[in-house]
């Protein structure tokens, strides 16, 4: 079989993760790149040994030898692209979260039906070896029914990348037209965690405060799942004095699940705050550490490109599909209707509105 020809939209500071996967890999190769600021295109093309580079996304697409495309792009861009993409006979994977609102993401899931080709929604999370071995062990029946799961995402200013002002400047745009940065941008990781582990969501109430009038956080929020006594919490807060060990973002995530028979630790993601065993688990019998499972917070982008490439082959699901990452969009919707309204919001209550 030959390799995979797959092409970057979009080569930003976060391109950097998912070229990773691409790097000797025995099934498909990082063929082309497109952005459009050259200087930044020259700079990926080389590093990446990319064989075509392009400016113009539309040119890009035209190249008949590009099997697959992963845009990596602000996310009110993604719809439009996606549909070119398909168009053009590619396979997609989409960077999260999918899109700016359900009724575009109604577009976009009705566009990948029609297209014959993979299209998927990107979450790193979702491949992230620690949360996979939480999955499973789940799945074994290990700690029993699953009955909880809590979150905390910490942010700061100082530690990981040394990031330009300038790397902000779409994120401001996404808050200007009412999207936030914590809950709406990285909070999809945790949905998509919350969801993978233990199912749809019901309901949710939220909470959301601001410490600049930018920055949504700190904030807190609960959520009930469907069909069963199974909650969730997560809260998100920064310190703003902090130092936070990372090799990427300045921060950091851990996450616990309870069940009827034990309890699992995922003590880090993004960061390093946490030191020891990425993944531990408590039950009558005691404590099992898992020290060997790999938690740099890029595996999950390798085995994101991974999950991509399977599911073009027809050996896997992708993660998440079109109508997964919908699910997802809506928490993030329903969270803020709650923050707004001061009261419990079911995600169904959106397909009304």
């Amino acid at each position: 079989m030959e390799k995979l020809n797959v092409g970057f939209i979009g080569c930003g500071l976060i391109s950097t993760l998912h070229a990773p996967g691409y790097k000797n890999n025995k099934r498909a190769t990082l063929y082309a790149v497109c952005d459009n600021d050259p200087e930044v295109l020259a700079t990926r093309k080389k590093e990446w040994k990319a064989t075509k580079s392009y400016t113009d996304y539309h040119e890009f697409l035209a190249d008949p030898n590009i099997d697959a495309v992963e845009i990596i792009t602000p996310h009110k861009f993604h719809e439009q692209m996606v549909a070119d993409a398909l168009d053009a006979g590619k396979h997609v994977a989409v960077q999260k979260p999918m899109t700016i609102n359900l009724k575009s993401a109604d577009r976009m899931i009705k566009s990948g039906e029609g297209s014959g080709k993979i299209f998927k929604v990107t979450d790193n999370y979702l491949t992230y070896p620690p949360i996979v071995l939480a999955k499973k062990i789940i799945d074994d029946g290990d700690i029993g029914e699953p009955q909880m799961v809590r979150m905390k995402m910490i942010n700061s200013a100082h530690g990981g990348w040394d990031l330009p002002i300038s790397s902000y400047d779409w994120r401001f745009d996404e808050y200007s037209e009412g999207r936030f940065s914590e809950t709406y941008d990285h909070g999809h990781h945790e949905w998509a965690v919350a969801w993978y582990l233990m199912g749809e969501v019901e309901r949710v109430s939220a909470w959301i405060d601001s410490i600049d009038g930018i920055m949504d956080s700190p904030v807190t929020l609960m959520w009930k799942y469907k069909g069963g006594k199974k909650y969730g919490i997560c809260d998100f807060s920064f310190s703003e004095e902090l130092h936070i060990p990372s090799k990427y973002y300045a921060n950091d995530e851990w996450f616990e699940i309870a069940g009827s028979k034990g309890i699992i630790f995922i003590h880090r993601c993004t960061g390093d705050i946490h030191t020891g065993p990425a993944v531990s688990v408590f039950t009558s019998k005691g404590w099992k550490y898992y020290d060997k499972v790999k938690s740099d917070w890029v595996e999950g982008f390798k085995g994101a490109a991974e999950n991509f490439i399977s599911a073009i082959d027809g050996e896997e699901a992708p993660l998440l599909t079109g109508v997964e990452g919908k699910e997802i969009l809506k928490m993030s919707f329903a969270i803020y209707e709650s923050a707004k309204r001061r009261r419990d919001v079911f995600l169904d209550e959106l397909e009304k509105t």
